[in-house]
């Protein structure tokens, strides 16, 4: 039998297919145990013919595998898996965190940076149905299972193990009689955390791209994870298998990627990042990295490409009055609408107190002369509480105790009592007043 074109050999009963080029290119696995064969990953949409090819090529004619398995739900590595399984009439399994990704919608709890930037954005730009078409076409919901326990489906000799970061529930493919690891994003061969690894391809063991990462932390600890099984080949989701020294390259990223997290690279990002508002402290200011990229948020607001709830609150100065802009959420909450000072008494909080509440809020090419009351301290924690869960939350959501940390310094998440003991030290206010025409006037500077 010849084995087509483009597909490697790269262990015993294990073939990869690369598809696409450049930085886009991922990697899908053939994988035979015995009479049986599944498919790892299953590329971009689109693939369904290559994939198909290669198979029979190495399979025969006509050749079924046992199941459709995957790494983690991205379109790089589960996009022709629908349409593959149901043409063959096999189930694809993934990992139960990441059963809810099934249905291809955006999840603001699963989002990684480019969702939160790019993807987003240009999404809303479309009109609903053509949003709607896209979501079904990478709908896997009617042929997805969860994989159970350390049982991986048609692979009896394989296991798979939890790494989650990349995606909540990324899973890698191991065979431990020979230490053959399908990483998946977990772990990639190609540096695409610079911007000479991107334009160039660079070869090297590397973590995750960030930009598509759901939690750095956690894929950084994944790492090790994957290092402390030792394997022995490492077949990863994008870039070359690595056949030897795979153990000791993982050790080596292991500690670049505990370097960098305490290094340069670390001290930038915790510059850069949101500063944690809980605890008894008084208002304390945003990085001045961050300060001075709010102009961005501005524009994205004046755009209509920030969330649909945020909006750009417009306050003269209680000392200066020269107009301030703060980019803020706009909190629907049992028919009524609120805003909530989430650094304590910040200064737009101070300034919105200062002038009695008068203010205007905008977005797009619409600014809203508004009235600002503040709620008394006993009717907060609801208002609190009804933040935290907004956009459709559901209680256990990651982000509900992320944010209970950050602003409110609360452990968990947190209860209504819980969040009435910090109350006294957040300003909420109840938003009154119509929108306005398009922009007549500009704010005064």
């Amino acid at each position: 039998m010849t084995v087509a074109a483009g597909v490697r050999q790269v262990a015993p009963g294990v073939h990869m297919i690369t598809l696409g080029r450049t930085v886009a290119a991922s990697n899908v696995y053939l994988v035979g145990s015995g009479s049986a064969w599944v498919l790892v990953d299953a590329g971009w949409p689109g693939s369904v013919g290559s994939i198909t090819a290669a198979a029979e090529s190495v399979f025969g004619t006509g050749a079924r595998p046992a199941a459709v398995v995957l790494t983690h739900i991205h379109p790089d590595h589960s996009g022709a898996a629908g349409p593959l399984a149901r043409s063959w009439g096999v189930p694809v399994y993934v990992h139960p965190a990441e059963l809810a990704m099934a249905p291809g919608r955006y999840l603001p709890e699963y989002e990684m940076p480019l969702d939160r930037w790019v993807v987003v954005p240009l999404m809303r730009l479309l009109p609903a149905r053509t949003r709607a078409r896209i979501e079904r076409a990478g709908s896997i919901t009617d042929v997805v299972r969860t994989l159970e326990e350390g049982v991986v489906p048609g692979l009896p000799d394989w296991q798979w193990v939890h790494t989650p970061g990349h995606t909540r529930g990324h899973v890698v493919y191991l065979r431990r009689s020979d230490g053959v690891l399908i990483a998946g994003d977990a772990a990639v061969t190609v540096d695409l955390n610079s911007l000479i690894g991107v334009l160039t391809g660079r070869q090297r063991v590397a973590g995750p791209p960030r930009y598509t990462t759901w939690d750095w932390s956690a894929a950084v600890r994944s790492v090790a994870a994957l290092a402390a099984l030792e394997p022995r080949v490492l077949a990863p989701g994008h870039g070359q298998p690595v056949t030897t020294g795979a153990a000791q390259a993982l050790d080596a990223l292991v500690h670049d990627l505990d370097r960098s997290e305490v290094g340069t690279l670390g001290r930038l990002r915790a510059a850069a990042a949101l500063p944690r508002y809980g605890g008894a402290e008084g208002y304390r200011p945003p990085p001045p990295v961050y300060a001075r990229l709010q102009w961005l948020g501005y524009a994205l607001t004046r755009l209509e490409l920030s969330p649909r709830n945020v909006v750009t609150l417009e306050v003269p100065g209680r000392s200066s009055g020269v107009m301030h802009r703060t980019n803020l959420v706009l909190l629907d909450h049992d028919g009524q609408q609120y805003l909530v000072s989430l650094a304590g008494r910040s200064q737009w909080a101070r300034n919105v107190q200062a002038t009695d509440g008068r203010v205007v809020l905008a977005r797009g090419r619409r600014r809203r002369a508004a009235m600002l009351t503040e709620v008394p301290v006993q009717a907060r924690p609801a208002i609190m509480r009804a933040y935290l869960l907004r956009g459709g939350r559901e209680p256990g959501n990651q982000r509900i105790v992320r944010e209970a940390d950050m602003f409110f310094g609360l452990a968990g998440e947190p209860t209504l009592e819980d969040l009435a003991a910090v109350a006294p030290r957040y300003p909420v206010f109840r938003v009154t007043g119509g929108w306005h025409a398009p922009y007549a006037t500009r704010a005064r500077r």
